[in-house]
C-alpha cells in the first residue's frame, strides 16, 4: 500500500496544540509511537476537533437543561405555594361547615372527618380516625343502627337516613346522615364518603308540630263530642215540647189556649233553629259539610218558601212577595236543602228586620248554555238598614251590627256566616248594600247545571205546609219496633203512631232492641242511638249480624236528637239506612215513614 507522506508543517502544529483528552486517552491505550503518530497527524487532528465540538454541544445542553431545571423548580415552588394556599382554603372551609364532612374506607373506619365532628358528637378527631363508625353512632340502646348494615352490601349505592344517637357526653341527638359509595376508575369500590347534620331543632319543632296537631284534633273531637252530647239533650226535651205541642193542636183546643199553644210551639222551634245553627256553623268550620248534587225543581222550592214566609210577612202587616224570571229552567241539579237553607235565612232576617213596606225575593237568569245556567237571587227590604262601617262585621261569626240588635230581635248572629259559606262551598259570594234607615238588598250568583229530568218524571216534593197525609200511602197495619229509652219520647212517638194506625212495640234500650228483633218480624225499625245497657249503634250491628234472615236487608233509621260531625259516617258504617233527626215535624215524619216503607227510598 502506498501511503501519503504526512505534511510535517501539519504535525507540527497538532504536536504544538494540546490535544483533547479524550483523545491523548485513545492515543495513549492504543500505543502509538511518535513516528505512528506522525503519520496519523491529520486523522488525529480531525477526531480531536470532532471531541472538542461534542465538548461546546454538550456544554450548550448542560447550559440549557440548568436554565430548564430552575424554571422547573421555580414552577414547581410556585404549584406547591397554590397547593398549600387551596388546601389552607379548603380547611378552612372545611373547619368551618357546621356540618360534619366524613370519609371512611370499605370496613367503615374513618379515613377523614372535618372539625365539625367534635362539635357534633363530642369525640375528637384524633381518635376517631381509623376507627369504624358504629363505635360512635349508635341507637339509644348502644346497638348499630339497622339502616346503616346496608352499607356492606354488594349492590349499595348511596342512601340517606335520619337517626336518633347519643353524643359522648349521652346527650340525645338527631342526626341527618347522607352516604354515598366511591368507586376507582374501573368501577370497584374504594369506600364511602358523605355528610352528617344535627336536626335535632327541626324534629323537635316537628315534635311540637305533630303534638299540637293531635291535640288540636282531640279539642276539635272534644268540641264535637261535646255538641253532639248537649244538642242530644238540649233536642231529646225539645222533641217531647214540640211533639206534645203538636199532640195539643190536633186534639181540638180551646180558643183561649190556642195562643198559648203557638207560642209554646213557636218558642221551642225558635230554639231549635238556634241549635241547628251551631251545628250548622260546626261542620262547615270543620269542613265535613257535604254539598248533594241532586235533580230539583226549582219552582217548588219557591212555593215552599212563598206558603212558609206569606203567613209571617202578613202577621207584620208587611207584604212579602217573589219576582221570578220567566227564562228560568224550572228542573236544575244541585243541593236544593242548602239553596233552600241559604234563602230561608235571608228572607227570614229581612222580615226580621222589616216593620213596615216589604220584602222581595227577585230570582233572574243572568246566563245560560246548553248546559248550565248562571242564577242570580236577591232579597231587598225595606227595613232597618245597615251602615256601611258595620257591613263587614254582619258576615261574621256570632256577630250582629249592633249589640242592640241581638236584645231587639234575638238570634245568635251566626245566620250570615253559615249562609256566606255555603254560598261559597257552592261556588258564589254572598254580597249586601244598604243604607241605614231605608233597607238591603242580600244577593250571590250560583252556577247550576241544567236537569235532564223532565219536571213530570220526577216525584212530587210538596212542602211540609202543604203537605197533606191523604196524598201518600197509609202506614195502617205497619209494624215497627221503636228503640227510646226516654219517655216523654215514647210518649209522643207513640201518641203519633198510634193515631196513624201503626203497630208499634217499644224497646227500652238497645239490649231489649236486639232480642225482639231477633224474635219477631218487623217493616221498619226506628232506633235512639244514645241508650243505656247497649247503644243504637252496637244494637244494628248485632241485628244485622243476627240469625233472622229478613234482618239483613230490615230498613233501621237512626230516630236520634244527635247531630254530631261524623253521625253519618257512623250510620253508614253501623249498617244503618239513614237518620231522621230529631224533634220531628209530624207530617214530614209520615210522609218519611210512608216512602221507606212502602218505596225503600231513604230518609231526607
Amino acid at each position: 500500500m502506498h501511503l501519503t507522506q504526512p505534511n510535517h508543517d501539519h504535525y507540527h502544529f497538532f504536536r504544538m496544540s494540546k490535544q483533547h483528552r479524550l483523545l491523548q486517552r485513545q492515543i495513549k491505550k492504543a500505543g502509538f509511537d511518535e513516528a505512528a503518530q506522525k503519520k496519523l497527524a491529520d486523522f488525529f487532528s480531525l477526531i480531536d476537533e470532532a471531541y472538542r465540538s461534542f465538548d461546546n454541544d454538550l456544554s450548550h445542553i448542560e447550559t440549557v437543561l440548568e436554565k430548564s431545571s430552575q424554571e422547573l423548580f421555580q414552577a414547581n415552588q410556585q404549584l406547591k405555594s397554590n397547593v398549600e394556599t387551596i388546601s389552607d382554603q379548603l380547611s378552612r372551609v372545611a373547619g368551618n361547615i357546621t356540618e360534619v364532612i366524613f370519609e371512611a374506607d370499605l370496613e367503615g373506619k374513618w379515613s377523614y372527618l372535618n372539625p365539625a365532628w367534635e362539635d357534633l358528637l363530642g369525640y375528637s378527631t384524633e381518635e376517631s380516625l381509623g376507627r369504624p363508625y358504629y363505635e360512635f353512632i349508635k341507637d339509644l340502646n348502644g346497638k348499630p343502627f339497622e339502616e346503616l348494615t346496608i352499607l356492606q352490601k354488594s349492590d349499595f349505592t348511596s342512601t340517606k337516613i335520619s337517626v336518633e344517637t347519643l353524643t359522648a357526653n349521652n346527650e340525645k341527638k338527631w342526626l341527618d346522615i347522607s352516604v354515598k359509595r366511591l368507586n376507582s376508575r374501573e368501577g370497584k369500590p374504594e369506600g364511602f364518603i358523605g355528610t352528617m347534620a344535627d336536626i335535632t331543632a327541626q324534629k323537635q319543632a316537628e315534635f311540637e308540630l305533630i303534638e299540637a296537631k293531635e291535640k288540636a284534633t282531640m279539642a276539635s273531637k272534644a268540641k264535637d263530642d261535646f255538641l253532639s252530647t248537649m244538642s242530644h239533650e238540649i233536642r231529646t226535651p225539645l222533641n217531647a215540647v214540640i211533639g206534645v205541642s203538636n199532640l195539643l193542636l190536633l186534639e181540638d183546643p180551646k180558643k183561649e189556649q190556642l195562643e198559648n199553644l203557638h207560642a209554646l210551639k213557636y218558642s221551642s222551634e225558635h230554639l231549635l233553629e238556634l241549635v241547628n245553627d251551631i251545628l250548622d256553623f260546626n261542620k262547615i268550620a270543620s269542613g265535613s259539610i257535604e254539598l248533594e248534587e241532586t235533580d230539583f225543581n226549582l219552582d217548588r222550592i219557591l212555593d215552599g218558601l212563598r206558603s212558609i214566609f206569606h203567613h209571617k210577612a202578613k202577621s207584620k202587616d208587611i207584604r212579602f212577595t217573589i219576582k221570578k224570571d220567566s227564562a228560568l229552567p224550572s228542573m236544575l241539579v244541585g243541593d236544593s236543602t242548602r239553596v233552600t237553607q241559604i234563602l230561608s235565612n235571608l228572607i227570614n232576617n229581612a222580615i226580621k228586620f222589616t216593620e213596615e213596606g216589604k220584602v222581595v225575593l227577585d230570582i233572574e237568569l243572568e246566563h245560560e248554555n246548553q248546559d248550565f245556567a248562571m242564577i242570580r237571587f236577591e232579597i231587598k227590604d225595606t227595613g232597618i238598614g245597615i251602615s256601611e262601617d258595620k257591613q263587614e262585621k254582619i258576615f261574621q261569626s256570632f256577630a250582629q251590627a249592633d249589640s242592640n240588635t241581638t236584645r231587639k230581635y234575638g238570634g245568635t248572629g251566626l245566620g250570615l256566616a253559615i249562609c256566606k259559606k255555603l254560598v261559597e262551598l257552592m261556588g258564589g259570594e254572598l254580597w249586601v248594600e244598604s243604607t241605614e234607615g231605608k233597607g238591603s238588598t242580600f244577593g250571590f250568583v250560583l252556577e247550576f247545571l241544567k236537569s235532564k229530568v223532565e219536571e213530570d218524571e220526577r216525584e212530587e216534593d210538596q212542602s211540609s205546609e202543604s203537605f197533606n197525609m191523604d196524598d201518600v200511602e197509609s202506614l195502617k197495619g205497619i209494624k215497627i219496633l221503636v228503640a227510646e229509652d226516654n219517655h216523654l219520647n215514647i210518649l209522643v212517638i207513640s201518641k203519633f203512631l198510634a193515631k196513624w194506625d201503626v203497630i208499634f212495640e217499644i224497646a227500652e234500650n238497645g239490649k231489649r232492641a236486639v232480642e225482639m228483633a231477633e224474635e219477631n218480624c218487623y217493616d221498619l225499625i226506628l232506633m235512639d242511638l244514645q241508650m243505656p245497657e247497649m247503644s243504637g249503634f252496637d244494637a244494628t250491628k248485632i241485628i244485622r249480624q243476627g240469625n233472622n234472615p229478613l234482618n239483613k236487608t230490615l230498613p233501621i233509621y237512626a230516630l236520634s236528637a244527635s247531630a254530631g260531625i261524623d253521625i253519618r259516617n257512623k250510620i253508614k258504617h253501623y249498617g244503618l239506612n239513614g237518620l231522621i233527626c230529631k224533634p220531628f215535624n209530624p207530617k214530614e215524619l209520615y210522609r218519611t215513614l210512608s216512602k221507606i216503607v212502602h218505596e225503600g227510598s231513604p230518609a231526607a
